[in-house]
C-alpha cells in the first residue's frame, strides 16, 4: 500500500444499496491472490482493508469529516452503481471528493442494477459524477466513459479477481487463470473427500443396520448413525455445488443464445448454481438417493462458448453420477430433442468418452430397461410428448440413485409449438401452446419441483 494510505479502497454506495456494499466489502475482504502472481501483498495474500461506513465510522460528532478523512487515505474508489446511486447526492459528492484528493487514484464502477448510459434516465447506473471530465479547468480533458464490472453477468468469483486485477494493477486473464485453477482443485479435493466420505459412511450405515438386527437399542443407534451419515452427505454435496456454480453464463452460452428461466416450486430442496437478472438460470437437489440438475437453455450441452463451459459439463455430470452409479451416459433422443438432433457436430458424446464415460442415445420410448445401465440419464430440451410411463420411470430412476440433466427453454415452446415446422411429428397430441404447462420438459420435471415459463417478456 502505498505511504500515507491506510484503505485499498474506499466503498461508496446509497443506503438503499446497502446490502450490495456489506456483500461487496465481504468478497474483497476475504478474497486471497493466487500464489504465482507478482505483486507486493500481505503474507495471508488478502488486498487488505477497505472503507465502508458502517462497518469502519467510529462514534464521531462530525461523520462528514470522518468519510472525507477516509477517502484522502484510501488508493481507490469502488462505487456500487445503480439507478438509487446515481441519484444520490451523497454518492456524487464522495466520487468528486475522491477526484480532487487523489488525482491519480483509480476509479472502479461496479453495477447491481439499472444501464450505464441509458436513454431513460430512470435507468442510468452511473452517477453523473463519473461520466464528466477528469479535469474541468483543463480544456483538451475528455469524459470519463467507466468500465462497469456486472454482477449480474460476472458473479462473485470474476467480480472480484476484476477488482484484483485492476487494485493491484496485474494482468486480467493471467490473475484469472490462476484463480481458476485454484478453484478447480478445490473442486477436485471436495469431489474426493466427497466420494471418500459417501462410501465411508455408506459402510458405517450398513454397519449399523446389522449391528440394529440384534436389539432394538442398537436399532435405535444405527437409525442415529443413519441420519448423521446423510446429513453429512448432503452437506458436502452442498459444498461442493457452491463451487459448481462458480462458472458464469457467458462462460457456458455462446453469445447468440437467449438465457431462459427457471421456476422452482420447492426452494428449500434447491440450491441455485447460477442466476441472470435475479433469476434461477441452473439449479441443482438431491431427489431420494439421486441427483438432478436443470438449466434454462439447452445451448449448456454444446459446449462452444469456451473451455469453461466444458469443465462445468465435467463437473456436472460427475455429480449427477455420484460415487456408485455406472460410468455411462444415455442421451434421450427419441422425442424430437434439440440437442441432439438439431445440432450437427454435436461434440458432447465425443467429450464424454474422452472422460471416461461410455455414451449412447435412446431413440426410443424411455423405461426401466432403457435406463438399467445408466449413471446419468440427459434431455436437451424435448418437443415431443412423453407417456406417462416414460415420466413415471424417469422419476423412479432418479429416485433409486440415477442423474438427470434436464435442459429446456420454456419462451421458445411457448412461441414456436404451434408452428407445423417445429411441431413433433406423432408426438404432439398432448401440447397446448396457451398452456405452458404441457410443454413436454415441463410434464416430465413435475415430480422434481422445477418448471421452465414462458418468460419472453421478463
Amino acid at each position: 500500500m502505498a505511504d500515507g494510505k491506510l484503505y485499498t479502497a474506499f466503498i461508496s454506495y446509497s443506503q438503499a444499496d446497502k446490502a450490495w456494499g456489506k456483500r461487496i466489502h465481504n468478497w474483497l475482504e476475504t478474497y486471497r491472490v493466487p500464489v504465482g502472481v507478482m505483486v507486493d501483498v500481505s503474507t495471508d495474500r488478502r488486498l487488505g482493508r477497505f472503507f465502508r461506513d458502517e462497518e469502519e465510522m467510529p462514534a464521531a460528532t462530525d461523520i462528514a469529516a470522518v468519510v472525507r478523512r477516509a477517502i484522502e487515505v484510501a488508493e481507490s474508489l469502488i462505487v456500487i452503481c445503480s439507478p438509487r446511486s446515481a441519484q444520490s447526492q451523497w454518492v456524487e459528492s464522495e466520487i468528486e471528493y475522491f477526484r480532487r484528493a487523489n488525482p491519480d487514484g483509480k476509479i472502479f464502477a461496479v453495477i447491481i442494477d439499472g444501464e450505464p448510459n441509458a436513454d431513460n434516465p430512470a435507468k442510468e447506473c452511473f452517477p453523473r459524477a463519473l461520466r464528466v471530465v477528469t479535469d474541468p479547468a483543463d480544456e483538451d480533458a475528455m469524459p470519463i466513459e467507466p468500465v462497469g464490472i456486472d454482477v449480474r453477468v460476472d458473479g462473485k468469483a470474476r467480480v472480484c479477481a476484476r477488482l484484483a486485477a485492476g487494485i493491484l494493477g496485474v494482468d486480467f486473464n493471467d490473475l484469472w487463470q490462476r484463480d481458476r485453477r485454484r478453484a478447480e482443485a478445490r473442486q477436485r479435493t471436495a469431489i474426493m473427500v466427497l466420494s471418500t466420505v459417501s462410501t465411508m459412511f455408506a459402510i458405517l450405515a450398513i454397519t449399523a443396520i446389522a449391528l440394529g438386527v440384534v436389539a432394538n437399542r442398537n436399532a435405535a443407534e444405527a437409525r442415529r448413525q443413519a441420519e448423521i451419515a446423510t446429513a453429512a452427505r448432503v452437506e458436502l454435496q452442498r459444498e461442493y455445488l457452491s463451487m459448481l456454480g462458480e462458472s458464469a453464463l457467458n462462460q457456458v452460452l455462446a453469445n447468440e443464445n437467449d438465457p431462459g428461466v427457471l421456476r422452482i416450486s420447492s426452494p428449500a430442496d434447491w440450491i441455485i448454481l447460477m442466476e441472470q437478472r435475479q433469476e434461477a438460470f441452473a439449479a441443482a437437489r438431491d431427489y431420494g438417493q439421486g441427483r438432478v440438475l436443470a438449466v434454462a437453455h439447452d445451448g449448456v450441452l454444446q459446449g462452444v462458448r469456451s473451455t469453461r463451459g466444458d469443465a462445468f459439463l465435467r463437473r456436472t455430470i460427475g455429480w449427477l453420477r455420484g460415487p456408485v452409479r455406472p460410468q455411462s451416459v444415455l442421451i434421450a433422443s427419441g422425442h424430437c430433442e434439440w440437442a441432439p438432433n438439431d445440432v450437427p457436430d454435436w461434440r458432447l458424446p465425443a467429450l464424454l468418452r474422452a472422460w471416461g464415460y461410455s455414451a449412447s442415445t435412446a431413440p426410443d420410448l424411455i423405461d426401466d430397461a432403457a435406463l438399467a445401465d445408466a449413471g446419468v440419464l440427459i434431455v436437451g430440451n424435448a418437443w415431443g410428448d412423453f407417456t406417462a410411463d416414460e415420466i413415471a420411470a424417469v422419476e423412479r430412476f432418479t429416485r433409486e440413485g440415477g442423474g438427470v440433466l434436464l435442459a429446456g427453454l420454456g419462451w421458445s415452446w411457448s412461441q414456436y409449438a404451434n408452428d407445423p415446422d417445429f411441431q413433433c411429428p406423432d408426438l404432439h397430441a398432448l401440447q397446448n401452446a396457451e398452456d405452458i404447462s404441457t410443454y413436454p420438459m415441463n410434464r416430465l420435471a413435475t415430480s422434481f419441483g422445477v418448471q421452465w415459463p414462458d418468460d419472453s417478456e421478463r
